[in-house]
């Protein structure tokens, strides 16, 4: 009977080592790309940001959160494209608009930049 025990221990160690693995590559796995973003390149400097718009309605409702985007930035500075990476869908409209409208420094060539915004209702 103790050799019996003795596996039955030996099980739910493996068993928990599995889950604790399973869990860590979860973890890495929704996390790595932003922190590989983060650390991809030094960031251009904005030269020119306009505020998202951010409606009464929304802010009476409490509708808040962050819009994750990439900004693909031509030499000159000016904003070609927008990519959506996360966020709420309600504010996602108001935060391309904004950052369309964006002017970083000019650089050597073309790049990505990662933009944040916070929507904070009040």
């Amino acid at each position: 009977m103790s050799n019996r025990h003795f596996v039955s221990q030996s099980a739910g160690k493996i068993k928990r080592g599995l889950a604790l693995l399973t869990l860590a590559l979860c973890f890495t796995a929704a996390f790595g790309p932003v922190l590989q973003a983060q650390t991809a390149g030094k960031p251009r400097k904005v030269l020119s940001d306009v505020k998202p718009s951010y409606p009464e309605t929304l802010k009476n409702l409490h509708i808040a959160g962050v819009v994750r985007l990439t900004a693909i930035v031509l030499p000159n500075g000016n904003v070609l494209a927008i990519e959506v990476r996360g966020g709420n869908p309600i504010l996602v409209e108001n935060a391309i608009k904004a950052v369309k409208a964006w002017k970083y420094a000019p650089a050597a060539s073309q790049t990505e930049e990662e933009v944040v915004l916070n929507f904070v209702g009040r």
